[in-house]
């Protein structure tokens, strides 16, 4: 560690500079081998320890042992927090830990090479506090830490021969520090076990969210936050055998581990299901042996893939959640309805005894568990399990969504190319009827077989509807990418594999030799509104068609985009170095044209081509705003339109100015608006602002004076419902339920809001609120008598949902509102819902 010094100070002689070295170093080891209650300025559980503490520790713990421990930085949180694993084993496998790596990803087909099955090492990865609120997980990481890095336990040392740990002490470090720093601030010196103090009522966002308030537990398959992507970038770089994910839940639950409850997903395998039991039987016995309450087999299921347990699971590891009760009512201590009192100090060791049982397990069955990882992989690849074998994306889709795509599948390591060939007659399910249909695939088709090492990931992915055994799930339970994405594409139940390999799409440069008379650009994705997004914030002016045209042997729809030296004269001088900047950055192609003279439709200069307001967008937050929903469009606008937006508190409305914005948005909420809020809104609207609302944003203007937007009344239950034996009840509430599907609504394409849509739109539905058609307003999307669905919706609620709305537009004399009764943005990875929102904010 002292190679890097080049030098030592004028006068000290080479053998007295060496003494000093070591004993500075033997120093160093004394300080960084001390227990975490002997580094901290705290006990552990008595404070929370704030995030650099907890880094601190894990950087001088790993000085002193560095023969036993790893520790490898992968990234930063958005708030520029490190991200960092720790690695754990015998001193003779970290020696040779490279080797142990390289011949785990040979198991799974994922490297070149013969494995070596001679001396099977179990690799266990533990996730310490996803949601940063629930703190006890990354606490329990620094005495776990000591214990693995010192191995004093015997049985520890044992353990370690076989087996290699990778523990992550805070996958969301922003969350974490949000949490534990107001904790500090908030609480009494000395620990306040009242449940209404001021210490266990968190106030708005909490930490459970990372940076844009987005739960990294529901983003692992979706990967839209720096944390998740970095973190995928190392976790494929090892593919655990057993991912432990730390979580904790509300103050009165017991302990929660595996075996998981149903539905479980069909493609987990037996061996799977038989391991995560093993584990479970374990815990158990040294749960029942410190008289600790715990829980199985309930509440927590393996179905929605995106989760810290199911995305393992369907990378080929035992996936499990572990909760204690706690989280950020917890606090340091707080008294529970039994009386008796939770402290972090109990968290802590209840998390540090289901670790190590884990770690336990894995290493008496090291040799089962590495065999199975194996034949895992071999299966997935020679015979995949799910109902399709390949899935086929047609060439026609905008070439940015598929490049979307294509970014998406690259962090998951699955395997695509084109077709190569053309190929008719094929019998496959086509996403954008729901129908079986015979098709043709062209050569350029793009095509991901589900015959490679992540099979289970692409089929979970990719297929229409996952078969649902038990509707009683807490999450949505269809998400399938191609309708997310809205892409034109198809699934074959018989192999097809690509026979070239697929090129990133680079847009076709300009090769206009003189400036032209004006730019055009076809719109069918979120590229062209990050475009115009640029151009306005440069002083460029822009305009949309309404109708279609054709104009340089190029036919254009309606929604084209027209910027034109007429509406610039004032950046004549800089206009095509702006335009031509903007096209290259948001990837969007530019087609330059000589003559505002059209072949047919309309010319330039007709009064079809809109001019587009340059927006100024403002969204309300507060404790009646969703805090994800909040975040999912926050972090739309930062990180993916690169627009604007100015956050402002909901109960300041009455004392804000909104003649400022042009633009006001509502996402997600339980609001309760007075009387004079919905009064200054309304008004403001009726000058000319354009009001977005969506999901719970919605409820808050229907059945409101001025808002063509009527409640659905819901038909009343059967008397014989309170007649049915209490323990059915909740079973039978099902048939109210919608955790989560997907619902194929018609659009009327030719209305602004869906210009560059085909003439339907797959929405995802989360909630079970139903309007009513509207009198007079504009209905651009909706559900018919005889929608298609994918997913579970209650079998009282699909009904209600026939000739309902997806989307109004009412004009309320010089502006508009617009509102979403689906969440367009939910949780980032709905890609043709933020097409379909920025038309709303721009067109």
């Amino acid at each position: 560690m002292f190679a890097t010094y080049k030098t030592y100070p004028p006068g000290m002689k080479l053998p007295h500079l060496f003494a000093l070295l070591i004993c500075l170093q033997a120093a160093q080891v004394v300080f960084a081998q001390k227990s975490p209650n002997e580094f901290l300025p705290h006990k552990l559980g008595e404070q929370f320890t704030p995030h650099y503490l907890l880094n601190a520790y894990f950087e001088q713990l790993v000085a002193a042992a560095p023969a036993t421990m790893r520790l490898e930085k992968y990234g930063l949180s958005n708030e520029s927090r490190p991200l960092q694993i720790a690695i754990f084993s015998s001193a003779e496998n970290m020696a040779r830990l490279e080797q142990i790596r390289i011949n785990n990803l040979r198991l799974a087909g994922m490297a070149d090479g013969q494995p070596d099955m001679s001396n099977p090492i179990a690799i266990v990865w533990i996730s310490m506090s996803v949601h940063g609120n629930e703190a006890a997980g990354s606490e329990c990481s620094l005495e776990l830490a000591y214990r693995l890095a010192t191995q004093t336990d015997e049985k520890i040392k044992e353990w370690l021969k076989n087996t290699v740990v990778i523990l992550d002490p805070a996958l969301n470090p922003d969350g974490y520090d949000r949490y534990t720093h107001w904790h500090r601030m908030a609480a009494n010196l000395i620990k306040n076990t009242d449940p209404d103090a001021r210490e266990h009522l968190e106030p708005w966002p909490g930490g459970r969210v990372n940076h844009y308030y987005f739960d990294l537990n529901r983003d692992w398959a979706w990967a839209t936050q720096a944390e998740t992507k970095q973190r995928l970038v190392i976790y494929h770089r090892w593919l655990p055998h057993v991912h432990p994910d730390i979580h904790e839940q509300g103050i009165n639950e017991p302990y929660y581990f595996a075996p998981a409850a149903e539905p479980m997903h069909e493609l987990i395998t037996q061996w799977q299901r038989d391991f995560q039991g093993e584990i479970g039987e374990n815990n158990a016995r040294h749960f029942d042996n410190n008289g600790w309450h715990y829980f199985t087999r309930e509440v927590f299921d393996l179905f929605y893939p995106s989760y810290g347990d199911t995305y393992p699971t369907f990378n080929g590891a035992i996936g499990m959640t572990y909760e204690q009760g706690g989280g950020p009512r917890g606090g340091r201590a707080i008294e529970t309805d039994n009386g008796d009192t939770l402290t972090l100090h109990d968290r802590i060791e209840h998390h540090l005894t289901t670790s190590l049982s884990t770690i336990e397990v894995c290493s008496k069955s090291a040799q089962p568990l590495v065999e199975n990882f194996r034949e895992y992989f071999r299966k997935t690849s020679s015979q995949p399990q799910g109902q399709y074998k390949a899935f086929v994306i047609r060439e026609q889709n905008d070439p940015n969504k598929l490049q979307a795509l294509c970014e998406l599948l690259d962090q998951h390591h699955i395997r695509y190319g084109r077709v190569g060939a053309g190929l008719s007659g094929l019998k496959a399910f086509d996403y954008a009827s729901g129908k079986e249909i015979s098709a043709s695939i062209n050569p350029n088709d793009l095509v991901i077989s589900a015959y490679q090492p992540h099979s289970v990931m692409v089929q979970t992915l990719f297929e229409p509807e996952a078969k649902l055994a038990d509707s009683m799930t807490y999450d949505i339970t269809a998400w399938s990418l191609i309708f997310a994405h809205g892409l034109e594409a198809y699934a074959l139940k018989e192999r097809l594999e690509p026979k070239k390999p697929y090129e990133p799409y680079r847009p076709q440069k300009d090769l206009a030799t003189a400036s032209p008379y004006a730019w055009c650009v076809h719109r069918n994705s979120l590229a062209e509104a990050k475009f115009v997004g640029e151009l306005m914030q440069k002083g460029v002016r822009v305009r949309t068609a309404t109708e279609p045209f054709n104009l340089a042997d190029q036919q254009y729809d309606a929604g084209a985009i027209v910027i034109s030296k007429a509406d610039n004269r004032s950046l004549l001088a800089e206009l095509d170095g702006i335009v031509t900047k903007a096209a290259e950055s948001a990837k969007v192609r530019l087609y330059p044209v000589f003559t505002g003279s059209a072949k047919s439709g309309k010319d330039l200069g007709s009064d079809v081509f809109s001019l587009l307001k340059h927006p100024k967008i403002a969204m309300v937050y507060g404790d009646d705003v969703n805090e994800n929903s909040f975040g999912h469009t926050w972090f739309f606008f930062e990180r993916e339109l690169g627009y604007p937006v100015t956050p402002i508190p909901l109960e300041m409305l009455r004392k804000i100015d909104l003649s400022k914005y042009t633009t006001l948005i509502f996402p997600n909420g339980k609001y309760s608006l007075d009387d004079k809020t919905l009064e200054i809104i309304t008004k403001w609207t009726e000058k000319g602002g354009r009001l977005i609302a969506f999901e719970g944003g919605v409820k808050a203007f229907a059945d409101q004076d001025g808002f063509d937007l009527k409640t659905k009344e819901t038909p009343k239950r059967d008397s014989s419902f309170h007649r049915k034996p209490f323990m059915t009840r909740q079973r039978d509430g099902l048939s109210d339920g919608l955790p989560g599907a997907i619902v194929r609504a018609t659009v009327d394409n030719s209305h602004p809001l869906t210009f560059g849509f085909p003439n339907y739109y797959h929405s995802l539905k989360t909630l079970s609120d139903a309007f009513e058609m509207p009198e007079s307003a504009d209905v651009p999307i909706y559900l018919e008598e005889n929608y298609k669905t994918y997913g579970f919706i209650g079998s009282r609620v699909k009904p209600q949902l026939k000739k309902t709305p997806i989307a109004i537009v009412q004009r309320m004399d010089e502006g508009e509102a617009v509102f979403f009764v689906d969440n367009p943005l939910f949780r980032s990875f709905w890609q043709q819902g933020k097409v379909l929102f920025a038309n709303a904010l721009f067109f």
